[in-house]
């Protein structure tokens, strides 16, 4: 049977780890200098990311 609170779950932890993945990747291309983006901002949002990625992990059980 299908299950709408766990779909609703699984969307939010997808939604939340694909924004950290994404500032994290962002974050890596302006440290390495790929892209042109001050270390000044690429480095909060490096943490930021790892941060999200954190709390998908750890407090809601993982992206799935």
């Amino acid at each position: 049977m299908f299950n709408a609170g766990r779909a609703i779950r699984v969307g939010r932890n997808l939604a939340v780890y694909a924004v950290g993945v994404g500032l994290l990747v962002v974050a890596a291309l302006g440290l390495a200098g790929a892209i042109d983006l001050s270390t000044i901002v690429a480095a909060p949002l490096f943490v930021v990311g790892l941060a999200l990625v954190f709390v998908v992990h750890e407090y809601f059980g993982g992206p799935v």
